[in-house]
């Protein structure tokens, strides 16, 4: 049986200027344009191509996995006509999305889980003079996203083999921040989780950095073991 190390990686926060618009990957797409009401769309397939027009003869600008979520300009048929995080337009099959709304965040909206971390996190904080984080749902559902990547692909890192680093899969999601940072965990408690974080100079660093105002926590139980996902934004 294989042994399963316990252990916990660091990422500090780190500061991004804002994408500028890759002008070589902007093509005209082609079709009726019309528009549409709906201001975001998400994919609902395993993963879905990113085109330069309105049908699979226009090249692939790149692929996306499921849970992405994209900005929307139009529709061309059943196509949308979106842009990326690099607002990059371009267009996906209608087929394989569905109308994104995101979440207002209310406590009955998170899992006891979620709420005893958040719990512990801003009890720290208070102790040190700082205001609390805000929970947000956004945030949490991509969190989840990578927690569960985590335990379906078997790894334990800040580099997802599905989603790439942590700021790829937030951009890939339409979050948006100047500062960001992630703390993973493996354990068996929530409790012995933020012990753990909290023994760790740089996942502390994280928790009671004043560059931060908005965290998610995706926590994914898998038998005994729980994979526990920081996300924080300013």
């Amino acid at each position: 049986m294989k042994k399963v190390l316990l252990f916990i990686v660091f990422l500090s926060f780190m500061v991004f200027p804002l994408p500028s618009v890759d002008n070589s990957l902007v093509n005209q797409v082609e079709g009726v344009f019309t528009t549409t009401s709906v201001k975001q769309v998400v994919i609902t397939s395993n993963t879905l191509n990113f085109r330069t027009g309105a049908s699979t003869k226009h090249r692939i600008i790149k692929n996306y996995p499921k849970g992405t979520v994209f900005d929307v300009i139009g529709k061309i048929g059943n196509w949308y006509v979106v842009k990326n995080s690099k607002d990059t337009v371009g267009c996906m099959d209608g087929r394989y999305l569905k109308v994104y709304s995101p979440s207002t965040s209310s406590p009955e909206s998170f899992t006891a889980m979620q709420l005893e971390m958040l719990g512990y996190i801003n009890s720290e904080r208070k102790a040190n003079g700082l205001t609390p984080l805000t929970l947000t749902k956004k945030l949490s559902d991509g969190a989840y996203l990578k927690s569960k990547d985590m335990a379906d692909n078997d790894y334990f890192s800040h580099n997802s083999p599905t989603y790439g680093t942590p700021f790829d899969m937030m951009k890939s999601l339409g979050i948006s921040y100047a500062a960001a940072g992630e703390n993973i965990a493996l354990n068996s408690t929530i409790k012995g989780a933020h012990t753990a974080f909290m023994n760790s100079s740089g996942h502390r660093a994280n928790i009671l950095s004043t560059n931060f105002a908005h965290l998610g926590l995706g926590i994914y139980q898998d038998n005994n073991r729980i994979y526990i996902t920081q996300w924080f934004t300013n």
